[in-house]
Parts: C-alpha cells; structure tokens; sequence
C-alpha cells in the first residue's frame, strides 16, 4: 500500500502520464515512452491508478473527439442521402424509360417538329412563327387532363383569344406561296438590306452574350432577346433549307448554302436552348415563356420580312389582320401563364 501511495504522489507531482511511476533522480520524465510502460507494468501489479473506463470516458466527453465524431455521422449521413438520391434518379430515369405515354410523347413531338419544318416551305415564315401558340394551348388543354393541373377561368379566355389570333393571322396570309430554289435564296442572302439586318442582328448577339453574365441576373430581356436572336436565325435558315427541298428535293443538297443553312440551323438552335435554360434558372418560367414567344415571333417577323419579303405585296386589309392576330395572340399567351403561383 506504501509503494502504491507513493505511486500515486510521485506521479502527480511529475505531470506524467496516467498512473506514471516516479524516480528519484526523475530520468522517466524525459523518456514517456518508458514511464507510461512502467506505470501500466506497475498498475497491474499494485493495483488500477486510473480506471481505464475514466480515461474512456474523458475521451467520449472530449469536445475535440465529440466535434470529430459528429462529423463522421454528418459525413455518413450525407453519404447516404447522396446514395438515396442517385438511386431515386436512376430508378426515374430507368421508370419513365418504360412510361410508353413518355414514348408516345416523344413520336408526337418528332411528328410535330416535322411538320413545323414542311410548314415552313410552304407558307411565310411570318405566318408559321405566331402559329406555335397552338403548341402552348394544347399544353394548356393536355396538362389537366394527364396531370390533373388547374384549369382556371383565365386559361380558358386565354385559349378562346389565342385561337381567335391564330385564325386572323392564318387569314392574312396571302393565297400563294413563292418556293426559292437554292439560287433564289443565294440572291436573297446577298442582297444589301439583309447584310444591313445581320450586321445590326449579330452586333445586338455580341452584346447581349457580355452582358448576359453581369447583368443577366437583373433584368429577363438580355437572355430571351438572345433567344429571339438566335430563333429568328433557326426560322429563316429553317425556312430557306425547307423551301429548297419542296422546290428541288434532292437537288438541294448539290449547293453549299444548303450546308451553310444547315450549320446555321442547327448552332442557333443549340444557342436557343442554352439561354432559355438559363433564363430559366433565374427567373420565373411564367414570365419567361410569353416574353419567349413575343420576342422570337417578332425577331422572325422581321427577319422573314428583310430576308424573303413576305410583306412585299401585302395589302392594308392584310397588315391590319396580321397585327391584331399578333396582338390577339400575344394576350392570350399573357392570360395563359400568368397569375399561376410560383
């Protein structure tokens, strides 16, 4: 008990590890290796200094391993929800794989893009623009009755103006349609006024782009004017290859400006749906879709007017018609996607 006793004060004055076992001349204090083997040696021979639980227990009571073991829970536990969410997504990715109304979505829009582009070797890319508004209004019937969304009173005004445009729009369009060959449409890209609307169009491309990452994020009009843009770049380019083929067919494709329209086609679509995502990803998709669909059927109105001079020979019955079915359906987009909750 005397040597236990003296353990005990030796080791407390030396400041030694748990239960170190002191010397006279204290040349165990430099050496803790050898004095913490000495005090577990002496320990198990005379008896516990320090109960091996009181050291578990400061060291379950430390706030520096409490901090790490939080941690790793934390870390587990995202780890796990990660793991969950990659299994959600690769369980909806593979289910609506399967969906055949996901299947039957898909043939629809393919049948609907092909019949956009013979639409337009037939008619004015001027008329054809505005008349995607039927694409919104069936959305807008198909949803509630697939989905089961909200039909309001509003939406069904909207549909009733939306429609009412389509059909004045239709109505103003001129009884004949001129086809452009490949010459035809070289002669019309070389002319004075197109060049002039290009150079003013890409100059108006160039400072929206700067200006989409600094100020894009303050106002909705910098990402969807470069989505009008780069739309009324896709309709033209869509119209000339369209025309070319329903004029010549296969002889279409012995000339370059068909390679040429094709390269436009398919960047500017690309560019389209790069700034509509964005423009998405900063605001509201009510305020994004009818300010998409007024400013790209304005951009190819005009485009398609400088291009292929679709008002060329239009009449003042005509150009009444065409503006209040643009205006009419402008409204009805209006009414249509505004007013939902967020």
């Amino acid at each position: 008990m005397k040597n236990a006793a003296s353990a005990r004060a030796d080791g407390g004055r030396g400041g030694g590890g748990y239960g170190a076992a002191g010397t006279p001349n204290g040349s165990d204090r430099s050496l803790p290796g050898r004095r913490n083997g000495a005090g577990r040696q002496q320990q198990r021979h005379q008896g516990p200094l320090v109960d091996d639980d009181t050291d578990d227990d400061a060291q379950e009571t430390d706030p520096l391993t409490q901090s790490f073991r939080s941690g790793d829970s934390r870390w587990t536990t995202e780890c796990s929800d990660d793991e969950d969410d990659d299994r959600k997504e690769e369980a909806t990715s593979s289910s609506y794989l399967k969906d055949p109304y996901w299947w039957l979505g898909q043939v629809l829009i393919t049948v609907g893009e092909m019949g956009n582009f013979l639409a337009y070797g037939f008619a004015p890319a001027s008329i054809v623009s505005p008349l995607g508004v039927v694409a919104l209004v069936s959305n807008c019937i198909i949803a509630p009755i697939f989905f089961k969304e909200i039909f309001r009173r509003r939406d069904f005004f909207g549909v009733v103006i939306a429609v009412a445009g389509a059909v004045i729009i239709v109505l103003s369009a001129k009884q004949e349609e001129i086809k452009l060959g490949p010459h035809e449409v070289w002669d019309a890209i070389t002319t004075m006024e197109f060049e002039i609307y290009m150079g003013i169009s890409c100059a108006l491309i160039v400072l929206l782009m700067w200006a989409s990452p600094k100020y894009g994020n303050r106002t909705i009009l910098i990402d969807l004017g470069l989505v009008g843009l780069f739309g009324g770049y896709t309709a033209l380019a869509t119209k000339g290859v369209s025309s070319m083929l329903s004029s010549t067919l296969l002889g279409a494709f012995t000339t370059p400006v068909t390679y040429v329209l094709l390269f436009v086609l398919l960047s500017t679509a690309v560019m389209q749906v790069r700034y509509v995502n964005k423009a998405l990803q900063r605001f509201d998709s009510t305020q994004v879709i009818p300010i998409q669909f007024v400013l790209f059927t304005l951009s190819v109105i005009i485009g398609s007017a400088v291009l292929y001079r679709d008002f060329e020979r239009t009449t003042g019955e005509q150009a009444v018609k065409f503006i209040g079915g643009c205006l009419f359906t402008f409204f009805g987009v209006f009414l249509i996607t505004s007013g939902r909750p967020r």
